[in-house]
């Protein structure tokens, strides 16, 4: 019987995973996330990582190269999994899409990205939801991010077929303690810094808060490569040393030592491809509350919705006047509140996970059982 079966194992070989998208390197958020589902898919199925190029004639070799590996190497029992390349990329990844829908094979296409529904509707977009039609599955970060790129670009069979896998599924991270605080309320931003982020709107926050309070810190971490951007930021600090840090790019411990020192975490992106930060997900489990912009899915994983900054200067600043006076009174509270708040977003996306997945046949182990 063994026999028998190790026969109809090797005719029936198991469906393979085909993974096409950008991987590392360079390193940036979509190719971080590529990377951690990769090694999902590899812990269950049989895969094959099919990457798009990082660099323009990297780009240009798969775009020729994909479309012959899908019409002649993939079976029609095999998944195919792609992560779009960002911005212009898209139109030389669409070559690949026609190979799918010649071969009529089903294909998932992830979305990272705002740009679309921010921008939208664009015509690489409108055009890779047509040639992928009814093969095409599309799965975005959010109910929010679904409902917006489906009101651009999807039908009504497409939106129904299509999936929700929040970024809070692979990267929470549980601390299994939450960080005491002490002295002075502390707040926080880190990013690769840029004025997309809205740093530069942060610093006129804080310089009007620093008008009419003294009793916080102000901690920036972060490269920054725009050289006029980072004399702000060393002029700001030399115009207020007693209550502002700027500790530049910080890695591993010194990272973790910054989250951990952290009351109040903002982030004012304005970054059109701004989707599901993962800083949202660290500075929660670090304990810390946030303040952002309303950009992408954040409205979605903020803890409380009266947290969501409006670009209005003055009401900014009157609620972060608040938010500081509240954490000096309930910093515990706060704390033990907002990694409550993450872990619970965690969970949800454990449901989503399972849906996903089930239709690439695998499955989402219990986390009492292993570890993502």
């Amino acid at each position: 019987m063994n026999r028998a079966r190790a026969a109809r194992a090797e005719t029936h070989p198991r469906p393979r995973i085909w993974m096409i998208g950008p991987m590392p390197q360079p390193l940036n958020g979509q190719s971080n996330y590529n990377a951690t589902i990769t090694r999902f898919f590899e812990s269950q199925a049989p895969t094959t990582i099919l990457p798009t190029g990082g660099t323009g004639a990297e780009k240009i070799a798969a775009g020729l190269l994909l479309p012959f590996i899908i019409l002649f190497f993939l079976r029609r029992d095999d998944h195919v999994y792609t992560s779009p390349p960002g911005q212009n990329g898209v139109w030389l990844f669409l070559p690949t899409i026609a190979a799918l829908r010649l071969r009529k094979l089903d294909h998932i296409v992830h979305h990272h990205s705002f740009r679309p529904i921010n921008l939208g509707p664009t015509r690489a977009s409108r055009v890779l939801c047509r040639l992928g039609g009814p093969f095409q599955r599309h799965v975005f970060l959010s109910a929010r991010m679904r409902d917006g790129y489906a009101a651009l670009y999807l039908t009504d069979q497409q939106k129904s077929r299509s999936f929700v896998l929040p970024n809070a599924f692979f990267f929470y991270d549980e601390k299994g303690r939450t960080a005491e605080r002490h002295g002075p309320v502390t707040i926080g931003h880190l990013s690769v810094i840029t004025r997309e982020k809205g740093v530069d709107y942060l610093l006129q926050m804080i310089e009007k808060l620093a008008a009419i309070r003294s009793d916080f810190r102000f901690c920036l971490a972060g490269p920054v490569a725009d050289a006029a951007l980072k004399q702000e930021i060393v002029a700001f600090c030399e115009r207020h040393p007693t209550i502002s840090t700027y500790l530049g790019s910080v890695q591993g411990d010194a990272k973790a030592r910054f989250y951990e020192d952290v009351d109040i975490f903002i982030l004012p992106t304005r970054l059109v491809d701004e989707a599901d930060p993962l800083v949202i997900l660290e500075a929660y489990s670090y304990g810390s509350e946030i303040l952002a912009s309303s950009t992408g899915c954040i409205p979605e994983r903020m803890r409380l919705p009266s947290m969501l900054i409006t670009f209005d200067l003055e009401q900014d600043v009157r609620l972060l006047d608040r938010v500081i006076t509240e954490v000096a009174e309930q910093r515990t509270v706060i704390s033990q509140a907002c990694v409550l708040h993450v872990k619970s977003m965690h969970e949800t996306s454990r449901s989503d996970a399972r849906t996903f997945f089930a239709a690439l046949g695998l499955s989402v182990p219990d986390p009492r059982e292993t570890s993502l």
